[in-house]
């Protein structure tokens, strides 16, 4: 199984709708995650999940480079176990979910802010899924995204 050197990391910033503790693994939530509400967001934003006990929602995560490497294996097991769910229910087709979030993850450069976000299709039929994209925030400047970023 491949191996992997970055991950997308918590950069705890509630201003951002980040509240998973900084340096925390994250993760696409799934359906039974929740918000913990503390937020809200348009039906078309979904959100990143810190892949431990609390399961902290966070809107963006930044990609870093981490000491050890990871296979998506390693973290569909942390994912699994974070949700107290047994690691013996994992499939190779649940596996690939994991393996297609980290090779996006490794496509980007180090620092780069990530969001996931729901992509509604009508036409031939109507369906909705998830794109894992950059985040762009044009109101901010270099500083300071270096500074939310790089820290």
């Amino acid at each position: 199984m491949k191996k992997y050197e970055k991950m997308l990391v918590a950069i705890h910033e509630p201003d951002l709708n980040c509240y998973s503790n900084k340096g925390d693994w994250l993760y696409i939530s799934n359906n039974k995650d929740t918000k913990k509400g503390r937020f809200r967001l348009p039906n078309y934003i979904h959100y990143f999940v810190s892949v431990n006990e609390q399961r902290m929602p966070s809107e963006i995560g930044v990609i870093k480079r981490i000491n050890n490497h990871i296979t998506a294996n390693e973290l569909a097991e942390l994912d699994y176990k974070s949700r107290n769910k047994d690691v013996k229910l994992l499939t190779d087709e649940i596996v690939k979910e994991y393996e297609w979030f980290l090779q996006k993850i490794n496509a980007q450069p180090e620092h780069t802010p990530m969001a996931v976000t729901w992509l509604e299709k009508v036409f031939p039929k109507k369906e909705k899924e998830l794109r894992l994209h950059k985040k762009f925030f044009t109101g901010l400047s270099k500083e300071e995204k270096k500074e939310l970023f790089e820290r």
